[in-house]
């Protein structure tokens, strides 16, 4: 089981999830491509647009994803979109049982500042360069979106009718077709547009070159890595997602101390309360703000967020 942790509004995530033995099962061909387009679509559809998407890469035996959270749906979205994908790419592959191995625990750390927003986006983006799969990510099929106008270039997709009910959405089906924008991430909203999409272009590219520099093997290519079978493993298990917690943060060390150490402080209040829950106690019982599960699910009254708590400079209200 993996360690709890908070949710509270307006926290922006770099979601990552490994394929189970590093199988190879989300090889992004033709359909696995429409499948991945098609399940974050009908996921924000579902949620309203209580959950923005502001970039993301389908690789062989993972994915990335960089969500902002407004309105602590996270999990709500996280339950909806692996649940949806996994059972359609299952179908895809002629299998059954789990297809992704266990939530990292980094996914539950949040983005701190605006540089480390970037960096993350940029990271999702170029990560089929940096494996040498491609020289540019809009190369890699399993790109979301398109780096050079990340703003004004839809993503539409129709439903991928052989592993999807083929009612119409006028009967109760899933719709027939979704489009849907990446977002502009929430520390840059104030920009303009054109200035965004500038600013991501310049920094996708002078991290392609980085890594092209600093590259001594040519690059595999689209139709070599799409000519591997499902069931090949990776050489090597994927550092890029277990990495140190420094990766993902990538700001000043103080505050990511004082977030770490505010989290431990949170997990020890609300481990408490849910042993005295769980033993079936319901007065004064009552989980820390940001307990996301117990509330949703069980209904547990949960603490409102004190403007003066250590979360408050986190998590705006």
């Amino acid at each position: 089981m993996t360690q709890p942790a908070p949710v509270f509004r307006h926290g922006l995530y770099l979601l990552s999830r490994r394929v189970i033995w590093q199988l190879f099962l989300l090889l992004p061909d033709r359909w696995a491509v429409q499948i991945f387009q098609y399940v974050i679509g009908i996921t924000l559809i579902a949620l309203e647009g209580r959950v923005e998407v502001h970039g993301g890469v389908l690789m062989s035996n993972h994915l990335h994803l960089l969500i902002y959270d407004p309105k602590a749906e996270r999990t709500d979205f996280l339950n909806r979109c692996y649940s949806v994908l996994s059972r359609a790419m299952n179908r895809l592959r002629g299998r059954k049982g789990r297809l992704f191995d266990l939530p990292s625990q980094k996914d539950k750390a949040p983005i701190l500042d605006a540089d480390s927003a970037l960096r993350s986006l940029v990271y999702a983006i170029c990560n089929p360069v940096k494996a040498g799969l491609v020289e540019w990510p809009h190369e890699w099929p399993g790109s979301l979106g398109d780096w050079r106008q990340i703003l004004t270039v839809p993503i539409s997709v129709t439903k991928p009718l052989q592993f999807f009910d083929q009612s119409p959405s006028s009967e109760g089906g899933k719709p027939q077709e979704v489009l849907y924008y990446l977002t502009k991430l929430p520390c840059f909203e104030d920009e303009d547009d054109a200035v965004y999409e500038a600013l991501v272009r310049e920094a996708v590219r002078a991290e392609c070159e980085r890594i092209h520099a600093e590259r001594d093997a040519p690059v595999l290519g689209v139709e070599a890595a799409l000519s591997l079978p499902v069931d090949t493993r990776a050489a090597k298990p994927d550092l890029e997602i277990g990495r140190d917690t420094s990766r993902r943060f990538r700001c000043d060390p103080n505050r990511v101390q004082e977030f770490l150490q505010i989290w431990v402080e949170w997990v020890v209040v609300y481990v408490k309360a849910r042993e005295r829950w769980s033993r079936g106690e319901r007065v004064g019982v009552e989980f820390p703000p940001g307990t996301d599960n117990y509330r949703r699910l069980e209904k547990a009254p949960t603490a409102e967020l004190d403007p003066d708590s250590p979360f408050a400079w986190l998590f705006p209200p």
